[in-house]
Parts: C-alpha cells; sequence; structure tokens
C-alpha cells in the first residue's frame, strides 16, 4: 500500500511540475499580464561567435513564455506573503493586511542617506524654479509625498528600525531656510490617519479621500481661492486593484477600499490629448493605473473656475488630484516628468511640483529648461585649480555644463558662473547638478545651465566656475551666432 501512494505521489508530482512545459505550445503569450515585450529566443551563435549570455538569454525568453507563470506566482506569493509575511515580488507585508514597496524601507531606515551636497542642490534647484515663476506673477509650491512605510511606520514590520532623521526631513529643513514654499504632507498625512484611512492597504498611493486632503493644503500653500468640497458625501467601495496587490497576485488577488466622492464637477474638455469623446472616461483611465499616454495632459474648464492656469509637474501620486485641479482652474496641464518646462509656466499661472520620498534624487537627474538668471556679480573666491566644463549649442538654447570635485564644500549650494570675452563679464546662477546621461559618469557634483539665445552672447569667452568658495577655471567657450 506505501509502495503504491508513493507511485502516485511521484507521478503527481512530476504531472505538476511538467504541466507547464506540456502546455507551453498551447499557452496564450504573457505579453498582456507581463506589460512589457517579451524577450526574444536568442541564438547560440551571434556574429560568427558563440553567445556567452545565451543561458541567461534563454532563461528570460522560458519565464516569459512560462504558462500558469501568474497563476504559480500568485500561489507562492499567497504562501510566502499572507501565511508567512515574508518578503516576495518586491513587496514587504506589514501588520494587519497592510504592505509596503519593497524600496519604502531604504527611507525608513535612511539606509540611502544622500551627501550634503545633494540636499542643497535639491533645495537650491527648487529656489530657482520657485523665483522663475514668481517672476511671471505665479504661485509656486513643493509637495514631497511621503512614501507609504513613512505614513504608517506602525505597520511597517518591527524588523526594521525608523531613522530619527532621513532624506525627507533633510530637505525640508533646507527648504525652509531658503524659503521655498512646499506642503508637508508627511506631517499633514499622518494627521489624518487616525481617523481614517488615507492610504490604500494594498497600494503604494493614497486614496481619494486622501489626495481631497492633499489638494486642500496644496491650494492653500498657493494662495488660492479653491473650492473644499467640505461636507461631501462618497461611496466607499471595494472595488481598487492597488499595485502592490499586483505584484503579489497577478493572476487574481485581493480588493482594496477606494472613495468614490459624488461631486457635480465642472464640464471640462482635454486640450491634450486633442479630439477627446467622452472626457469622463478619458479622465478616469488617466486615474487608473495603466498610465497610458499620460505624459502631458492638458485641460480647458468650460465653467466659472477662479484661478486661471496651472502647470504641474507630477507622478504617479499626482493621479488623483486631477479632477480637483481641473475643476478649479480655467487651463491646466499636468505633466509627467523629472524635468520641468518653465517655458510652459504661463505668466501669472501657478505651478505645482509634485513627487514621492523614494524619488526625490529624480529632483537633480538633468538640468530643468529654464534660462540661467543673470545676476550681477560674481561672489568672492579663492582660485581653486581648473576643471573640464562642456559647451554645446542645443538649439533652443547653449548649454553649459562639468563635473565639481568630489570633496567640494556644501557651502551654500549656489553655484555661479562667469563668461569674460566678446559681450563683456557676464554672471549666471546655475543649477547644481551633475548631469550624469551627457558626461557618462556618477559624480555627484556638478552644474548645468542654459543660456537664452536672445542675449547675443556669440563668441568667445573665458569660463570661471565659482562653488563651495572657490573658483575654478573651466575650458574655453566659444558661442556661435543664433539665427
Amino acid at each position: 500500500m506505501k509502495k503504491a501512494f508513493k507511485v502516485v505521489y511521484s507521478a503527481l508530482f512530476l504531472a505538476v511540475c511538467a504541466a507547464p512545459l506540456a502546455l507551453m505550445p498551447f499557452a496564450e503569450s504573457n505579453a498582456e499580464i507581463e506589460k512589457k515585450a517579451l524577450a526574444e529566443m536568442p541564438a547560440l551563435v551571434s556574429d560568427g561567435k558563440l553567445n556567452t549570455e545565451f543561458s541567461e538569454q534563454f532563461e528570460s525568453w522560458f519565464n516569459d513564455r512560462l504558462p500558469l507563470r501568474s497563476q504559480l506566482l500568485s500561489a507562492a506569493n499567497l504562501v510566502k506573503g499572507e501565511l508567512l509575511t515574508s518578503p516576495s515580488s518586491n513587496v514587504i507585508c506589514g501588520s494587519g493586511g497592510w504592505i509596503f514597496f519593497d524600496t519604502d524601507k531604504k527611507d525608513y531606515m535612511n539606509t540611502n542617506a544622500m551627501t550634503e551636497n545633494q540636499i542643497s542642490a535639491m533645495a537650491v534647484t527648487l529656489s530657482l524654479l520657485q523665483e522663475n515663476v514668481k517672476s511671471k506673477k505665479g504661485s509656486f509650491t513643493f509637495v514631497p509625498m511621503p512614501n507609504k512605510a513613512s505614513v504608517y511606520s506602525e505597520k511597517f514590520p518591527s524588523c526594521y528600525k525608523k531613522a530619527e532623521v532621513n532624506n525627507y526631513s533633510r530637505l525640508c529643513r533646507k527648504l525652509d531656510e531658503l524659503n521655498v514654499n512646499y506642503v508637508d504632507m508627511l506631517t499633514l498625512m499622518t494627521g489624518y490617519k487616525n481617523d481614517v484611512d488615507i492610504y490604500h492597504r494594498r497600494d503604494s498611493h493614497w486614496n481619494y479621500l486622501g489626495a481631497l486632503y492633499g489638494y486642500n493644503a496644496i491650494m492653500e500653500s498657493l494662495g488660492r481661492s479653491h473650492k473644499s468640497y467640505n461636507g461631501v458625501t462618497y461611496n466607499y467601495e471595494k472595488d481598487w486593484r492597488g499595485d502592490l496587490d499586483k505584484l503579489l497576485y497577478p493572476s487574481g488577488g485581493f480588493m482594496d477600499y477606494q472613495y468614490h466622492f459624488n461631486i457635480d464637477w465642472q464640464p471640462f474638455s482635454f486640450t491634450v490629448p486633442a479630439r477627446v469623446g467622452d472626457t469622463q472616461e478619458q479622465l478616469e483611465i488617466f486615474m487608473s493605473d495603466k498610465e497610458e499616454n499620460d505624459n502631458r495632459i492638458g485641460t480647458k474648464n468650460m465653467g466659472d473656475a477662479e484661478n486661471k492656469k496651472l502647470y504641474m509637474v507630477r507622478d504617479s501620486f499626482g493621479r488623483a488630484l486631477l479632477p480637483f485641479m481641473i475643476d478649479n482652474y480655467q487651463t491646466a496641464m499636468f505633466v509627467r516628468t523629472d524635468c520641468p518646462e518653465m517655458s510652459q509656466v504661463p505668466e501669472g499661472g501657478d505651478m505645482v511640483y509634485e513627487i514621492v520620498e523614494r524619488n526625490l534624487e529624480n529632483l537633480i537627474s538633468t538640468c530643468p529648461f529654464m534660462f540661467a538668471p543673470e545676476r550681477d556679480s560674481a561672489p568672492e573666491a579663492a582660485q581653486a585649480g581648473e576643471l573640464e566644463t562642456v559647451c554645446s549649442d542645443e538649439g533652443y538654447a547653449i548649454r553649459l555644463y562639468g563635473a565639481l570635485p568630489d570633496d567640494i564644500p556644501a557651502g551654500d549650494g549656489r553655484i555661479y558662473v562667469k563668461l569674460s570675452g566678446a559681450a563683456g563679464e557676464k554672471v549666471f546662477e546655475a543649477f547644481p547638478i551633475y548631469e550624469k546621461k551627457l558626461l557618462n559618469g556618477e559624480n555627484k557634483n556638478g552644474f548645468s545651465l542654459m543660456l537664452d539665445p536672445s542675449l547675443g552672447l556669440s563668441g568667445d569667452y573665458e569660463v570661471t566656475v565659482y562653488a563651495g568658495g572657490n573658483a575654478y577655471k573651466g575650458s574655453k567657450a566659444s558661442i556661435a551666432a543664433q539665427n
């Protein structure tokens, strides 16, 4: 009897293991599940040589096409996550059914602490953007969105020790020093969380109620009149499929609750994308996790909105803010980017810059599209040697950029570039940003600026860079006449 049981058990085990392989010729593509282009079948010989990466490439090809993959992943994560509460699929399982992005632990424990130069660079960058908006008679506010673990730390596993200070708190202190307008969303969200859930339990983002609280704080920060939607009624329905839940359970999973407000929104139209028939249907797509063609969204309010124009730089957290902002501005442009286009901020228009805590470093990933402000003079500084600077004609502007020494003092974080030559002496303030893509490196200190072609700065120039109390002689810059 025992022998027969072992035979049957072994046969069933082998059948289960072999099922995916047996079904492979009949299975549908996993492309929809994977949300990406599937890996191509690799060649054993490439360009007349043996493909040394064949095994890794074949594994990728095989994994992308394995039948029942999503079901098997879901089953494995159910056991690991819900029963054993162990990390799986880039998700950390907390208490009470709360789950978190695995990357949240870095900010939570401050294991990704930035240098003082980086913190200063972010604050100075935001101060320059604010200066630009104010010069156009508009209002600016920065919106750092806290990670879910930062708000619901009591739900995060106790094996992770929460740091008292991290990049978020350090940046906020620096913004206070530079008088940069911002909304301390961590303090705001923490103040509301004890009464109701303002983040999803199975999604990395806030829910619509959290977004409503955030919207009111943003408008107050801008100093703009706005609808508060006080006393609005809502339906609380279990119909939201969270992004974290999808990571755990690509096939099936658990639904989350969402607030659906009973608000009579003012009619509006989309200017980007053009020719949208059903605006509400398109808005729901933009507010979903589909993230289809949502890099630029332009709207025009057909009602009586008090505020004129909005330019909002956002990430996925900004999706839930869309209907509130559309309802309160005559025109609005929502751009999903790490590189703001300041020329798109209209005269008298407002700018909101929203970014989640885990992506704060993206603030200084590349120089914003903004002409460098001219200053009266360069600061006093000690001569500190030479450095290589690059001058390139981008068509719309002349870009000057370069790397700074690793050990440069943080100072006030501001960097100035003096051009001495054909047009006399001109001093500009640069963004304290290291252009990784252009310089092909990982240096954390650098500068980048764009010169307005209308200044007529054609000719040859000596370049001096002022940073951290030091003056560096840069490479000569030749600027061609602009058409």
